[in-house]
């Protein structure tokens, strides 16, 4: 069973559900004499929005304390990374680049899956696609403070590709980018600190690049 991350549009007699019409923004130039690459597309999909923990001295360890606005936890400015946001992030990056897949293009949809979906998904997310296809889940977005280390982006990455519809590979790690103007401590530096968010997003993308195209490590003795 295939899970179709879909829009709605209204029509005559009804609803009908149709793909997102977030358009590729990456389309890898050819060097010259070289063969036209496969027709593949990287499906990529935002989170839900900003989550948050927190680490200190005498409390620490509720989940989303920041962004509730709870008692001994500094409140986060409303939805600073909310799945449009995201979207527009991912739009303007390089992704096939970032993640070192020649001769794909991004197709970004907006909206956010449901993250037990993903997880156990066996199948693509998406009716849409090429036969050649691949995925990637921004599947969590943390700010964590810690007293002691500091303020982090904290990015959870679920990636997948495929040989027709089955999984040939499955990679997910986090990826963590320092924060340090945000959140906002007023209205004189939101801007500022809603700037460095959006970079630490778009960086965040790039580290997880790195991780997934490591190398494995030697085994001992060879």
């Amino acid at each position: 069973m295939r899970y179709a991350i879909v829009a709605a549009v209204s029509v005559a007699g009804g609803t009908l559900t149709a793909p997102s019409t977030a358009q590729p923004t990456d389309t890898p130039d050819l060097a010259a004499g070289a063969s036209p690459p496969v027709d593949c597309e990287l499906h990529v999909w935002p989170s839900s929005g900003l989550r948050s923990t927190y680490f200190g001295w005498f409390h620490g360890g509720i989940v989303d304390g920041a962004v509730q606005g709870r008692d001994g936890y500094r409140k986060l400015p409303e939805t600073p990374l909310d799945p449009e946001r995201q979207a527009e992030i991912l739009q303007s990056l390089p992704l096939a680049d970032l993640l070192k897949l020649p001769g794909y293009r991004a197709v970004i949809h907006k909206n956010a899956p449901d993250s037990r979906v993903v997880r156990r998904a066996q199948d693509r997310l998406t009716d849409e696609g090429t036969a050649c296809y691949a995925e990637l889940v921004v599947d969590d977005v943390f700010f964590q403070e810690d007293i002691v280390t500091g303020k982090y982006l904290k990015t959870l990455y679920r990636f997948r590709t495929f040989e027709g519809d089955t999984p040939a590979r499955r990679f997910g790690t986090y990826s963590q980018v320092r924060l340090l103007h945000f959140p906002p401590t007023g209205p004189d530096d939101a801007e500022a600190a809603l700037e460095e968010l959006g970079k630490a997003y778009a960086d965040a993308v790039g580290e997880f690049g790195k991780a997934l195209n490591k190398p494995a490590g030697k085994k001992r003795g060879k």
